[in-house]
């Protein structure tokens, strides 16, 4: 995520409950996010939710944001309750508007709903075989047994889980997982998981392949036939 908010001291409380989260963030400025986008465009930006804090006219802000077609979830923070203030930042384009202070599973919890929707997603669970991938956090299951990943083994599950039956590039993958702060070798580090991965499932699918490689196109994630 990237947060903006001008007070300092409001910045690292904030900083701190998205770091509770489990969140990576980066502090950014409206004026240099803005900067950003001129140059790149929502390419530039790289993250997958801009949380507003302090910002002069956040409806604005955020209608500039969509209107460069930056798909990030966008969650907005009020000092006080205002219901006219929450519907004109909703019709900006803002997926969710929270009041200060506010609570690292809270804001956790919102970001991933943003992204649920955005993927087409109706639930944090994806069940693809016998494999149920859950998208919250929490490892994978197979048949009702937990299948420990580490962190990055998780990550990259879960964005091919997310677009299962569909091939995923392998820039695509180190994206959503390293983002802008990516500084592993790209030809190497994803070939190495997903090598990781094949071989914890198979080990608990009794050597299920659900991780196909299309090549010179990236990877694939759907159950085999005879798991279907």
């Amino acid at each position: 995520a990237v947060l903006v908010e001008p007070n300092p001291l409001i910045a690292d409380a904030l900083g701190r409950q998205l770091g509770m989260g489990k969140i990576r963030y980066d502090r950014q400025d409206w004026a240099g996010l803005e900067e950003l986008l001129q140059e790149q465009g929502a390419e530039g930006l790289g993250y997958d939710a801009i949380v507003l804090g302090g910002v002069e006219d956040p409806a604005r802000c955020v209608a500039a944001l969509r209107a460069h077609q930056v798909g990030a979830a966008i969650l907005c923070l009020l000092d006080r309750r205002c219901v006219s203030t929450t519907v004109e930042l909703l019709h900006a384009g803002a997926d969710d508007v929270l009041v200060k202070p506010v609570v690292s599973a809270e804001v956790r919890a919102r970001i991933e709903v943003a992204r649920r929707r955005s993927r087409g997603l109706l639930s944090n669970a994806v069940r693809v075989g016998r494999l149920t991938v859950f998208l919250d956090g929490r490892d994978p299951e197979v048949g009702g047994e937990r299948l420990r990943l580490s962190q990055r083994e998780h990550a990259i599950l879960g964005v091919l889980a997310a677009h299962h039956r569909r091939v995923v590039s392998k820039e695509h993958i180190y994206d959503e997982v390293y983002g802008l702060s990516g500084a592993d070798p790209l030809d190497k580090v994803i070939d190495v998981y997903i090598c990781k991965l094949r071989k914890k499932i198979a080990e608990a699918t009794g050597g299920a392949r659900y991780i196909e490689t299309v090549y010179g196109r990236g990877y694939k994630f759907e159950a085999p036939p005879e798991h279907e």
